[in-house]
């Protein structure tokens, strides 16, 4: 998540364009400007926005930002459109991220709800499976601490109903299975001969 605090803001539904009128275009001329979230089953969000050009009153060509697996926009103190941004990389990014779903879940159509569910699935065993790999955690030992978190996500998929609130990846658990002092870029030497 990016560094702005997910408290206490007005958000904005992702399917909602906002016309902004007065924006301004140079020096002294005003327009209209438009803002959206476009979003991709594959890809995520993405914030847009497009002027109309004065001069013509014909929309100029959408500047669009970079994909995010979550992206929502709010209106900050003085009524400028901002946006706060998920990337659910690690477990604690995930309980973040599940947090702000269960907190603001309205916000969402039915399949951008599938779409949460089937990413922060594939997030979780990524997770899982990074932190065999380069925390040197027994995958055996890892498994029944993500079970629940796995079966939760698959019955959210099914059902499209709010388990984000449920869903919690016990991270001090989590850590305790890493062995203590694990490298894995140690680089082992060997002679030949």
């Amino acid at each position: 998540m990016n560094t702005q605090t997910t408290q206490a803001k007005n958000y904005i539904r992702t399917d909602e364009k906002i016309e902004v009128k007065d924006y301004p275009y140079s020096f002294n001329v005003r327009t209209t400007l438009f803002d959206f979230v476009e979003f991709n089953e594959k890809r995520g969000y993405r914030r847009v926005t497009q002027t109309i050009n004065p001069k013509t009153n014909r929309e100029n060509k959408p500047k669009k930002s970079v994909y995010s697996p979550l992206l929502v926009r709010f209106y900050d103190d003085i009524g400028h459109i901002k946006a706060v941004y998920f990337d659910f990389n690690g477990d604690e990014a995930i309980n973040k991220g599940c947090e702000f779903l269960a907190e603001n879940f309205g916000l969402f159509a039915e399949n951008e709800i599938k779409y949460f569910y089937s990413f922060i699935l594939s997030m979780a065993f990524v997770d899982m499976k990074a932190t065999a790999i380069y925390g040197g955690s027994d995958i055996e030992k890892l498994k029944p601490l993500y079970a629940d978190f796995f079966a939760l996500c698959k019955e959210g998929l099914k059902t499209g109903e709010n388990l984000f609130s449920s869903m919690k990846l016990d991270s001090q658990a989590i850590d305790k299975t890493k062995p203590e002092n694990f490298n894995p870029f140690v680089v082992k030497s060997y002679t030949i001969g």
